[in-house]
């Protein structure tokens, strides 16, 4: 005769709960990382938007480059203009897009007030949204520093 099964012991159900936990602990810091390289691509992709907005607007609008990153953003009657010229989206326009802090100086204007120079960086918000800083001017050299905020002496990316 068979002895009737009376369902799961303790025993296995603490060998379950640590099992559970030991996976947990695999997979859980590797899903942080994953989700930083995701910021960090993204920030990058926003910084090459950006670049690319700039030009367009110095550009279509004869003006240099903007004076502030809030210019690029859409207005909001969907006419663009010098003011809100609509290249990027209201997020990014705003300084802020996927864990990262975007922070945009123009340079002086010149005699016929076109400026000609600006700075760009791109911050993580926090280690666990990136780890990477990144730089770009008015060169459109990305630069990146994984220790601090980057600066033009930093290496370029994927230099």
């Amino acid at each position: 005769m068979r002895k009737e099964s009376q369902g799961i012991s303790w025993l296995e159900v603490i060998v379950l709960i640590v099992v559970v936990v030991l996976v947990a602990g695999i997979v859980v810091p590797n899903l942080w990382k994953s989700k930083a390289e995701i910021n960090e691509a993204s920030a990058v992709r926003s910084l090459r938007m950006i670049i690319a907005a700039e030009s367009n607007y110095a550009q279509a609008y004869d003006a240099g480059f903007t004076p502030a990153l809030s210019t690029l953003g859409p207005p909001p009657d969907a006419m663009p203009n010098v003011s809100l010229a609509g290249y990027i989206d209201s997020e990014l326009a705003a300084g802020t897009k996927e864990g990262y802090t975007f922070s945009y100086t123009a340079g002086a204007a010149d005699s016929n007030g076109r400026i000609q120079t600006y700075t760009l960086t791109a911050n993580p918000v926090s280690s666990s949204t990136g780890t990477t800083h990144y730089f770009v001017d008015q060169t459109q050299i990305i630069r990146q520093n994984t220790q601090q905020p980057a600066t033009d002496k930093d290496k370029p990316l994927g230099g």
